[in-house]
């Protein structure tokens, strides 16, 4: 499981419906803000088959962690090597290739996909074995479909900016391939429009080649969007740097293997975590009730303050709209009380019980 999958129908999640008795009057106000931007949604065209959703969720998320941080999409490299497409050392060898790695000495390289970064540092997950039986077909089109991405991303879209349309039309093609990887990464499962191509010798542009012509004006519509309405704030809560030079951290590590977030946007000493969320409609309470728990849990779990969260949001991005709170700010609307105290008692019970859940799930918490 994961905290995504415990606050659906875990203990966790029963636990935050009894102790966060003001989460209904948050959610309505994250609707009503949606509602008062007056920005029209943006729109899938046609009719959507039901992975549509997923399909361009992934893909987005994809596209706004390039933008934010040069580094590896750890969970697509997972993926690959779960579906017996990448080796452990070919996975580390790509992980070093991206710039947020590239200036680890050559121990570190040597296991790159196991170093993440955060704001001021690095978290070493540990050492990883290897698998056998890998299809190096499917690696040499994989890897070369990821390095051709980061080739053209730093020509046509550095870090920190979005390039023409033109550009993101052919970065959203490969953000919908990796995201497909980092899919099974996920759920341990194989998308089978990847793996139908990758069977029959397909190489990077047939990979490429997935997405339909729909999801990918649809995914530069949404890039058009965060351009003229988050981007500003990120830029200003990194301190404005200029183009190539990270907004923050992407797929920041809260537990590993248990609780991955989207974005921290900011400085090497105070972060804003931000979830990215494509869905069409924000009237699901209970939904939208779950996005507001795992945004404060996440920081919660960080019990070494290695990620710097002090405020946390959510990006509507088919609205536009970015809500944000203070970190304790959060706490205190959830809770329906703003006590220090109440707030500090209720996050030392929320730890107890997360290392139970988590220790349980056979992973590991604290993490250091």
């Amino acid at each position: 499981m994961s905290l995504t999958t415990q606050l659906h129908r875990g203990e966790l999640g029963r636990w935050c419906a009894a102790t966060f008795p003001g989460t209904p009057e948050v959610a309505r106000q994250i609707a009503a803000a949606a509602k008062s931007a007056g920005k029209a949604l943006v729109r899938p065209t046609g009719r959507p088959d039901r992975r549509h959703w997923a399909d361009i969720g992934g893909a987005f998320g994809q596209r706004l962690a390039d933008l934010v941080d040069p580094s590896p999409p750890y969970g697509a490299l997972l993926g690959m090597i779960r579906a017996g497409w990448l080796s452990f050392a070919q996975a580390h060898a790509e992980a070093a290739a991206y710039p947020s790695h590239q200036e680890l000495d050559v121990e570190h390289r040597a296991r790159a996909l196991s170093l993440r970064r955060t704001p001021d540092g690095w978290l070493d997950l540990g050492r990883t074995g290897d698998v056998r039986g890998v299809d190096q077909s499917a690696s040499v089109a994989l890897r070369d479909l990821l390095a051709r991405t980061r080739a053209y991303q730093a020509t046509h879209a550095p870090v920190g900016l979005f390039g023409s349309n033109g550009a993101e039309a052919g970065l959203a093609r490969s953000a919908w391939v990796i995201s497909a990887c980092e899919g099974i990464y996920r759920s341990g499962e194989v998308d089978e429009r990847l793996a139908g191509a990758l069977r029959t010798g397909g190489r990077a542009e047939d990979l490429r080649a997935l997405p339909s012509e729909q999801a990918v004006t649809e995914l530069v519509k949404l890039t058009w969007r965060v351009r003229h309405t988050a981007l500003n704030e990120f830029r200003h809560l990194a301190g404005n740097p200029g183009p190539g030079v990270s907004l923050g951290v992407a797929a920041p590590t809260f537990v590993p293997n248990w609780a991955d977030g989207d974005l921290l946007v900011g400085t090497s000493t105070e972060t804003l975590l931000v979830d990215v969320k494509t869905v069409m409609s924000l009237a699901d309470l209970d939904r939208v009730s779950r996005w507001l728990w795992q945004i404060l849990l996440y920081a919660w779990l960080d019990t070494n303050d290695l990620n710097h969260v002090r405020a946390v949001g959510l990006y509507l991005a088919r609205h536009g709209v970015l809500v944000t709170w203070g970190l304790d700010e959060l706490a205190g609307l959830l809770l329906g009380d703003t006590s220090g105290k109440h707030r500090k008692r209720t996050r030392r019970e929320f730890e107890a019980l997360a290392a139970k859940v988590i220790t349980a799930e056979g992973a590991r918490f604290p993490i250091s």
